[in-house]
C-alpha cells in the first residue's frame, strides 16, 4: 500500500488504520504540514482522530493542536493522559500551552503541570493567572532581556543561546532590564549587526518604550499593533517589571477570534456553541436568548395590541406592519453594525458619538424619506388609499429615523457601562424599532380614522 504525500486523505488514513498500517502512516504524516495535517484529521471520526494523534511525537502533536479547530481539539483531549499532555504542552510556546491548559479541568490541569518542569510549570502558573482576553493572558513568556550595562556581543550570545535551547523563532526585539527586571528600553534585533560589538546597550537603545500592562483587554492591544504598525510589545506587570511580550502572530489570532465572537454576539449564539456539537449544549446555550426575544416579541404585541380596534376597521394596516418593523429593523441593523464596528476598532468613543449621531440621524432621515414616498405612492397606486399611503410613508420616515437614532446610541451606551455592544445592541434596537414602529403606524391610522371618518 505505497502512496505519495499527495495521497494522505480521509480515505487512505481510514484504510491504513483499518489495516493496521500504522508505520507507514507514521512516516507520512511526518511529512506533512501541521494545517495540512489539521485539514485530514478534521473530517474523521473521533475515535480515528484520537488513534491518529497517537502516532504523532509531541513536537508534531503541539504544532496539530494548534491548527485543529474547537470541536476536534476537545474530542482528542478528551481521552489523551497527562502524561502526554505535559510532553506537548512542553513543546508548545508558553501562550499556547496555557491556552491548552485552559481547556481543561482543574484537576487535569494540576496534574499536566505537576508532569511538566519546573521551570515551564512555573512560567504556566503565572499565565493562567491572566484574564484569557487580555495582554497577560496572550503573552509569552519567552524573550530576550538584558541589562543595560550589557555589551552588543553579551546580547548576540543571549539571542543565540535563546534560539537553540527554546527553540524561538520570532524574536523582533532585545528588551533592556535594571537589576530589579523593570523595563528601561528595547532595541530591534537587527541593529545589533550594525553596531560595533563592544558598545553597551544602553548607549543604543531607545528608552521610549511602547509597552502594555497585564490587565489590558486585548483589543485595545490589537488596535496598539495596527496603529504604531507593530511587530511585537513588551508586557508589564503593575510594578513596570517585564513578564512578557505579544507578537503580531498573535494579535492576529486575536482579530480574527474577536470578529467571531462579535458575529455570534449579534446573532444571538455564544461561543461555545459549535456546528457539531452535541444538541442538548446548543439547546443550552441558545434557549436563554430565544426567550429573552420571545419577552421582546410580546412587548411589541403588546403595542399592537392596544390598536386592535383600529385594525378591525382597517383590515389592510395588518398587510403592511411587517414592512413598518421590518424596515426600522433593517435600518437598526446598518447603523448598528457601523457603530460597533467602529467602537471596536476606537474609531468611536463618547468624545466623537455627537457627531456620529447627526451623522447617522441626517442618512437614517434621508433613507427614511426615500423610501416612506416610494412605498407612500406605491401603495396609493395599488390600493387606491392617499390616506393610507401617506400613512405608511410617514411611519417609514418616523421608524427609520428611530432606528438610526437609537442604533448609534445604544451601543456607546453599553460600551458606557462597560457591556460588549455586540452581545445587547441588536435585541434593544429591534425592541425599540418594532415597538416605535407599530406605535407610529397604528397611532397615525387611528387619528386618520378619527379625523377623515374614514
Amino acid at each position: 500500500m505505497t502512496r505519495t504525500l499527495q495521497d494522505l486523505n480521509v480515505t487512505f488514513i481510514r484504510e491504513a488504520l483499518a489495516h493496521g498500517a500504522d508505520q507507514e502512516l507514521v512516516v507520512l504524516l511526518q511529512e506533512q504540514h501541521p494545517a495540512d495535517l489539521a485539514e485530514a484529521i478534521e473530517p474523521l471520526t473521533e475515535e480515528e482522530k484520537r488513534r491518529v494523534f497517537q502516532l504523532l511525537n509531541p513536537e508534531q502533536a503541539a504544532d496539530v493542536l494548534v491548527e485543529l479547530n474547537d470541536l476536534s481539539r476537545e474530542e482528542i483531549l478528551e481521552e489523551t493522559s497527562a502524561a502526554r499532555l505535559a510532553e506537548i504542552a512542553e513543546e508548545m510556546e508558553s501562550d499556547e500551552a496555557a491556552d491548552l491548559l485552559a481547556t481543561l479541568s482543574e484537576a487535569t490541569q494540576a496534574e499536566v503541570l505537576r508532569r511538566m518542569g519546573r521551570e515551564e510549570m512555573k512560567d504556566l502558573a503565572e499565565l493562567l493567572r491572566y484574564r484569557e482576553d487580555s495582554a497577560g493572558g496572550i503573552m509569552k513568556r519567552e524573550l530576550l532581556a538584558v541589562r543595560g550595562d550589557s555589551t552588543v556581543a553579551e546580547a548576540v550570545a543571549a539571542f543565540q543561546q535563546l534560539s537553540h535551547t527554546e527553540d524561538v523563532e520570532d524574536i523582533h526585539n532585545v528588551f533592556v532590564v535594571d537589576a530589579e527586571r523593570h523595563l528601561v528600553g528595547v532595541l530591534p534585533i537587527r541593529r545589533l549587526l550594525l553596531v560595533d560589538a563592544a558598545t553597551p546597550i544602553h548607549r543604543v537603545m531607545d528608552p521610549n518604550i511602547l509597552k502594555v500592562r497585564t490587565d489590558v483587554d486585548q483589543e485595545e492591544v490589537a488596535r496598539l499593533f495596527k496603529k504604531y504598525d507593530l511587530l511585537s510589545i513588551p508586557v508589564v506587570d503593575e510594578g513596570d517589571r517585564l513578564v512578557g511580550r505579544i507578537t503580531v502572530e498573535d494579535i492576529v489570532d486575536v482579530i480574527t477570534e474577536e470578529s467571531g465572537e462579535d458575529l455570534l454576539r449579534m446573532g444571538g449564539v455564544d461561543e461555545d456553541d459549535r456546528i457539531f456539537c452535541l444538541p442538548s449544549r446548543s439547546v443550552r446555550k441558545r434557549l436563554p436568548w430565544l426567550t429573552i426575544n420571545l419577552a421582546t416579541a410580546m412587548l411589541a404585541a403588546s403595542v399592537v395590541a392596544i390598536f386592535q380596534d383600529t385594525i378591525s376597521q382597517m383590515v389592510t394596516l395588518a398587510v403592511f406592519m411587517p414592512i413598518v418593523a421590518g424596515m426600522g429593523g433593517n435600518a437598526g441593523t446598518q447603523t448598528l453594525t457601523l457603530i460597533t464596528r467602529g467602537i471596536a476598532m476606537g474609531e468611536l468613543s463618547l468624545t466623537n458619538a455627537r457627531r456620529a449621531l447627526i451623522k447617522e440621524s441626517i442618512v437614517a432621515l434621508a433613507n427614511g424619506v426615500a423610501i416612506g414616498v416610494f412605498m407612500g405612492l406605491g401603495t396609493y397606486l395599488w390600493k387606491g388609499d392617499w390616506i393610507l399611503g401617506s400613512v405608511l410613508g410617514l411611519a417609514l420616515i418616523v421608524n427609520m429615523l428611530v432606528a438610526g437614532v437609537v442604533g448609534t446610541i445604544i451601543p456607546v451606551l453599553l460600551k458606557r457601562f462597560g457591556v460588549d455592544p455586540a452581545v445587547a445592541s441588536g435585541i434593544i434596537v429591534t425592541t425599540f424599532t418594532d415597538c416605535f414602529g407599530f406605535f407610529f403606524f397604528l397611532g397615525l391610522a387611528s387619528l386618520a380614522l378619527r379625523f377623515y371618518n374614514l
